[in-house]
């Protein structure tokens, strides 16, 4: 799977991603949101988002053997079902049903149909995990891990406060890809 995964646009697509959403919550305040949201640039950016987390879905459900991927699906599933409230979070009965309840169809409708605050804090979760925990997009390459860890501490760190920070990361993520391999 790492094989196919271009660190370099993977890096590009959550900066994209990551700009869309600050913009979002500066554009919130605008009188000319109504007609923002309706503009093709802003679907484009909302279906790259929609991608982006049934991507990650798909690699979470492919492999059903390993312990980590379930883990990582459970406790994903387990995020979703509390920030869309599709349980009662003080009930335990549903916390082992949540991959029962939230099956790979419903999942896709979730994302298909929530707004784009919640999309934000689906995405928001996966980075964490990628952050803190085993990478699932890079299962195998060590290497590649590594330099996502860099990445997404670089994009978490204090330093970035607003949209052109996001955008001088951007510039140098060429220079930053080669400094965190050497």
């Amino acid at each position: 799977m790492s094989e196919e995964i271009n660190i370099r646009e993977l890096f590009f697509d959550i900066l994209d991603i990551v700009k869309f959403e600050l913009r979002f919550y500066q554009d919130l305040a605008s009188p000319m949101f109504e007609r923002i949201v309706k503009t093709r640039v802003f679907q484009t950016k909302l279906q790259k988002l929609k991608d982006f987390i049934m991507k990650y879905f798909d690699i979470l459900y492919k492999d059903e053997e390993s312990p980590i991927n379930q883990a990582a699906l459970h406790a994903q599933l387990d995020n979703i079902a509390r920030i869309t409230n599709y349980y009662d979070d003080l009930s335990d009965f549903y916390t082992d049903h949540t991959k029962i309840m939230i099956t790979k169809d419903k999942l896709q409708a979730l994302v298909d149909y929530s707004h784009v605050e919640i999309l934000f804090l689906i995405f928001t979760n996966i980075l964490d995990y990628e952050h803190y925990k085993s990478s699932l997009l890079f299962p195998t390459d060590k290497s590649k891990e590594k330099l996502l860890k860099e990445f997404l501490a670089k994009l978490a760190s204090s330093e970035i406060k607003d949209i052109d920070d996001i955008i001088d990361l951007e510039q140098s993520i060429d220079i930053f890809v080669q400094s965190v391999e050497i």
